[in-house]
């Protein structure tokens, strides 16, 4: 039995070996291929969603310095125009290659750090399923090469909750504050390009905190988190009080609340988005402005509860809309996926076209929509059963997904608020994957077993 025993472990170390030299195969090699992209794009880089406003900002802060009163420097979240103006400062003219290798090296080495934790799991056997996915999904890692901020928050928060990980195997009746340090500092850092991402921070490290056993120990990480993740959006404020005397991140959450709400809203860009009756937001600073509609945007969500339920259905549907076809609705237009996308760039006629936004494309847009979700809570169930350390990797990829999910519904329906929780809802796509193979196997296997003992 020990000899049978060593040789297992010697097959499973074998394995693990020849998977660690995958995982860092492939996010090297899907590296490399977005260099040579790089290399033969127009100045290195594109312009995402808000890239000409980032790079306005940047201006502003090349002009006046750090306290710059540009407007985009305060009605968008300032951090990731700072980021750009730092990269500037070193390479001027050729910013925006720069960007991109930054970019990507950063969404390699999050692919890979964040799989290398799976393999001291019992789904090491994902990893190597799941660094392919997350490595060469076209439109999250061709990302890294766009003005955007969506693939550097991606990669931070894989960064995050890999360290947890990481402490939870390596210190499983305590935690390490250089690690528990390392991950709120990631995660801190994304919420100094979207502020949103607090809320994520909050909800992982609450959910690592009831891992804990000890009330000092509580306390501790407590502190130490909290206070780490707070360091980049306390900056931000820090920014804004010195630049227009306001203690805010940013001042566009009103404004986008409000396209979501309302009479003849569809929850997305395709209706109409005039808000509703705020008479308090008529006057004041545009820091008391964005304030006075958020509060009239909750107060309407709170005062018509069908109406919010519709239009929360509707925005789950542009969330997970695909990035191209009659039910895509988003700001991502300019997804460089797009550019080579063999559904668009094949439609050269009217029948083409008919084919791809009528009741057939229709019907692959909506599997694709349910596809994803069936996956996904696949996912999270099979792993939240395994127990364990996959139970608490379910919980803490599983509540920036559903709470981006949610801060979608409360504001508005756009595919693109997705890409920063991308990493992870991919990996547990390919879990749920996983999950839905072995259960049909057992299944299978089931009638076969039984059939046989009654033989017997």
């Amino acid at each position: 039995m020990a000899k049978q025993s060593k040789g297992r472990r010697a097959v499973v170390a074998q394995k693990n070996d020849n998977r660690r030299i995958w995982l860092i195969v492939l996010p090297v090699l899907a590296f490399f291929i977005k260099m040579i992209v790089m290399t033969n794009t127009v100045q290195g880089g594109w312009l995402g969603a808000d890239g000409e406003n980032y790079l306005s900002a940047v201006d502003g802060l090349k002009a006046d310095g750090f306290f710059s009163e540009v407007r985009n420097l305060h009605y968008w979240p300032a951090g990731y125009s700072i980021f750009i103006w730092l990269l500037v400062k070193i390479a001027a003219g050729n910013f925006l290659y720069l960007l991109s290798i930054t970019q990507g090296l950063l969404f390699a080495y999050a692919t890979y750090f964040f799989t290398k934790q799976l393999l001291s799991t019992r789904i090491a056997l994902l990893a190597v399923a799941a660094s392919f996915f997350v490595s060469f999904n076209p439109t999250l890692s061709l990302s890294s090469n766009v003005v955007g901020y969506e693939t550097p928050a991606a990669s931070l928060l894989l960064i995050s909750i890999a360290l947890l990980i990481k402490d939870k195997l390596e210190n499983p009746l305590g935690y390490s504050r250089k690690l528990a340090a390392l991950s709120a500092l990631a995660i801190g850092l994304s919420c100094f390009f979207q502020p949103r991402n607090i809320l994520f921070g909050i909800a992982i490290f609450f959910i690592y905190f009831l891992t804990l056993t000890g009330k000092k120990s509580k306390i501790q990480f407590a502190a130490i988190t909290l206070v780490v993740l707070m360091l980049f959006p306390a900056i931000l404020m820090g920014r804004n009080i010195g630049a227009i005397n306001s203690a805010t991140i940013s001042t566009n959450l009103g404004t986008t609340m409000f396209i979501g709400i309302g009479d003849g809203a569809t929850g997305g860009y395709n209706g109409k988005y005039n808000g509703v009756p705020c008479p308090a937001s008529e006057k004041g600073t545009e820091a008391q402005v964005d304030s006075a509609k958020v509060k009239c945007a909750l107060v309407w969500y709170v005062k018509n509860p069908g109406k919010t339920l519709v239009l929360a259905a509707k925005k789950t549907a542009f969330f997970w809309s695909p990035w191209f076809g009659p039910v895509a609705n988003g700001t991502m237009a300019r997804n460089p996926w797009l550019k080579i996308d063999p559904v668009k760039t094949g439609i050269k006629t009217q029948e083409n076209y008919d084919f791809v936004f009528g009741g057939f494309g229709k019907m692959v847009s909506w599997l694709w929509v349910i596809g994803q979700l069936v996956l996904l809570f696949s996912g999270l169930m099979w792993l939240w059963k395994m127990g364990g350390n996959e139970k608490l990797l379910a919980k803490l990829a599983g509540a920036p997904v559903l709470l981006g999910w949610l801060i979608s519904m409360g504001t508005i329906g756009d595919h693109r608020f997705r890409l920063p929780q991308m990493g992870l809802s991919l990996f547990l796509q390919v879990a749920g994957f996983y999950g839905l193979r072995k259960r049909l196997s057992v299944a299978g296997i089931a009638p076969t077993l039984e059939a046989s003992t009654k033989a017997r």
